[in-house]
């Protein structure tokens, strides 16, 4: 009995919550459904304002009323106008922002490169990477470098020679071209890889050629380089990649100087010439083409290197047997300098050719020359503009600027300076390679720093020559 009466007091119980439940969230489910009737019952209304407004506007004629009362003046003309037109711009901006935000990014091609890292440590020369040059003109020729030269005048670039003029030419390229790591080499010779369309120079891929660059260009000591039609030619069918390598930059000097002073195979027959360090890239090609034209040619050089000279053409030889040519070549007391005493038991010369970047006296030197003597200076000049401060440096900008504005006006290319460097001059050294008269004398080192050692040194004979392979 006990038991039966819990069980109904449980049912009674359960009946009564169930019961509460229900009253519960029928009361819920009404108040929402009020509370939902409401908010549909003013969307209607939204709605139906809504669509009364549009008519309203879009009726052509209120449209237009609209229109004449906010153009009456020309103030909200003219401020439609520049709406419109800011509009416009910020449409067109923000597209082709965005496409080039969208382009695809794809990664730079690199090469190996000898260059320079900095201009003031004694260890700037390295071998890195650097990036493929781009064609900047429809008629460049690119080349893969077989073998790069590198000059004297590379290691005053690698010490900052140029540097002013350089960063000015740069800044205003239409292309970027960061200032460092700078490539070195002034002559190499290779393979075309490609010419572009625009080429008239015949060449085709394949061709085996070589060319040579200006000291204020970049230099084509790298696995691939791009260069001006006008600055490439075949190379000599006589000689290898690195015997074409040292002859371009060197023999053009060379040729430049020597047609400067009407020096030729019909003038130079009987000419007193004395070729100051005959072993230097320009003194070899200058002996030897002095030589073959009949001059008599005089030479100095270290005692090591008399058999080379002596083989290049040179008639009579001044040695010096120590280390130190400088000290030789003109001492402080000129009466015990030993180049003077042996110029002084000579006879005077017709020309004195100076290939080595020393102090000369040029006076005192003029009495060893003929009455009408010439001294030719074969170094490439100290640049005043190195030394330019902020004044300077405003002025050779604006100089630049104008240079470069004529210069695309008239669609010429401009020349900032150095020897005349063309396919036609590469053309006459390749007949004096292919008819033996020029011979090559080269040095290729293993590693970057004996071939800096090599164009340092004193008692170095010919081109430096790196090569690429």
């Amino acid at each position: 009995m006990a038991t039966e009466s819990g069980l109904r007091v449980v049912r009674q119980y359960s009946d009564e919550g169930r019961n509460l439940a229900m009253r519960a969230l029928n009361e819920a489910n009404s108040e929402a459904g009020t509370a939902l009737r409401s908010a549909w019952t003013n969307f209607i209304q939204l709605v139906q304002r809504l669509k009364t407004t549009a008519r309203e506007v879009l009726d052509p004629t209120v449209l237009y009323e609209e229109l004449r009362i906010f153009f009456r003046d020309e103030i909200a003309r003219n401020n439609a106008f520049a709406i419109l037109i800011g509009l416009g711009f910020g449409t067109t901006g923000g597209f082709m922002l965005g496409m080039w935000l969208a382009r695809p990014h794809l990664p730079t091609p690199i090469m190996k490169s000898i260059a320079s890292t900095s201009f003031r440590d004694p260890d700037n020369v390295v071998v890195c990477q650097t990036a493929v040059p781009q064609f900047q003109s429809s008629s460049d020729i690119l080349v893969r470098v077989r073998a790069a030269s590198l000059n004297r005048i590379d290691r005053r670039i690698a010490f900052g020679y140029g540097r002013t003029l350089r960063r000015m030419i740069r800044a205003y390229n239409s292309t970027y071209d960061p200032e460092l790591p700078l490539v070195l080499g002034r002559s190499c010779a290779g393979i075309v890889e490609a010419v572009g369309n625009g080429s008239k120079s015949g060449l085709e891929i394949g061709d085996e050629v070589w060319l040579a660059t200006q000291w204020y260009e970049p230099g084509v000591a790298s696995e691939f380089v791009v260069v001006p039609e006008t600055r490439v030619s075949r190379k000599p069918f006589l000689i290898g990649f690195e015997g074409a390598a040292s002859l371009p930059y060197s023999g053009s000097i060379a040729l430049n100087l020597l047609d400067t002073h009407r020096l030729n195979e019909h003038t130079s027959k009987g000419k007193r010439i004395l070729v100051q360090d005959a072993c230097s890239p320009v003194g070899c090609v200058l002996t030897q083409l002095a030589h073959k034209w009949g001059a008599h040619v005089a030479a100095t050089c270290h005692t090591r290197s008399v058999p080379v000279i002596n083989n290049l053409g040179a008639a009579d030889i001044i040695t010096f047997a120590n280390e130190h040519f400088r000290s030789n070549f003109i001492d402080v007391n000129v009466d015990k300098s030993n180049f003077i005493n042996e110029l002084t038991s000579r006879e005077k010369f017709n020309f004195i050719f100076l290939t080595t970047r020393l102090g000369y006296d040029y006076k005192f030197l003029e009495k060893f020359l003929t009455k009408d003597g010439v001294i030719v200076d074969a170094v490439e000049p100290e640049l005043s503009t190195d030394e330019y401060g902020v004044v300077g440096r405003f002025f050779l900008g604006t100089y630049v600027r104008c240079r470069k504005a004529v210069a695309f006006l008239f669609r010429t290319n401009v020349d900032w300076g150095g020897p005349h460097l063309c396919h036609l001059v590469l053309e006459r050294l390749a007949g004096f390679v292919n008819d033996e008269s020029l011979k090559t004398l080269v040095y290729t080192p293993n590693e970057v720093e004996r071939a800096l050692e090599h164009i340092c040194s004193e008692k170095s004979i010919g081109s430096t020559i790196i090569t690429f392979r």
